[in-house]
């Protein structure tokens, strides 16, 4: 039996991208703005620099701790984050938002943005069990793991399967018809 996605799963994708635009601008974009837009109190995006702290001060997060030593691919990740997360999550909230169904192409695309969130997000997720027992607690860890990074791991892991059986589906397709035309 051929997969055939149903037309609600592209709304959820949808919310998740533009759920995914809001955390990039909102929260993880702020390290590569002007300084001079979110350091000092009464600047334009203060508050976000005040969402980065609470969130810092409240889980301890080194992971967001722009640049800290020890953890240099956590640059490589936010970069690759604005490199293609961001344009494939504009792309997918356009595409998506338009009640339109995706090509081959975009299938593609969300496959293996899928498959990078999800594996950034799984390199997250194991740093966190090398974090200093003296510092974090197995609870916080585990609220770090569940609540905070396990949805990141989990939705673009379905999202690549969905897209997997999509193109699945449209390659038995396609190599049925060859065979058929070959006959």
């Amino acid at each position: 039996m051929a997969y055939k996605p149903k037309p609600w799963v592209d709304k959820v994708w949808l919310a998740w991208f533009v759920l995914q635009l809001l955390v990039i601008f909102l929260v993880d974009a702020l390290q590569f703005y002007p300084p001079s837009l979110y350091e000092a109190e009464g600047s334009p995006l203060h508050a976000l620099k005040r969402l980065h702290d609470h969130y810092v001060a409240t889980y301890n997060d080194p992971i967001v701790q722009w640049e800290l030593p020890g953890r240099p691919w956590t640059r490589l990740f936010s970069l690759v984050e604005m490199a293609l997360q961001l344009p494939t999550a504009v792309y997918g909230v356009y595409l998506l938002g338009g009640g339109g169904g995706t090509s081959h192409g975009d299938e593609m695309l969300f496959f293996v943005y899928a498959l990078e969130v999800a594996f950034t997000t799984l390199v997250c997720v194991h740093d966190v069990a090398y974090w200093d027992d003296a510092v974090y607690s197995l609870q916080q860890k585990q609220v770090i793991w569940f609540q905070l990074y396990g949805p990141w791991l989990l939705i673009p892991s379905i999202m690549a399967v969905d897209m997997f059986f999509r193109l699945r589906t449209r390659l038995v397709a396609s190599a049925a018809g060859t065979e058929r035309k070959t006959k």
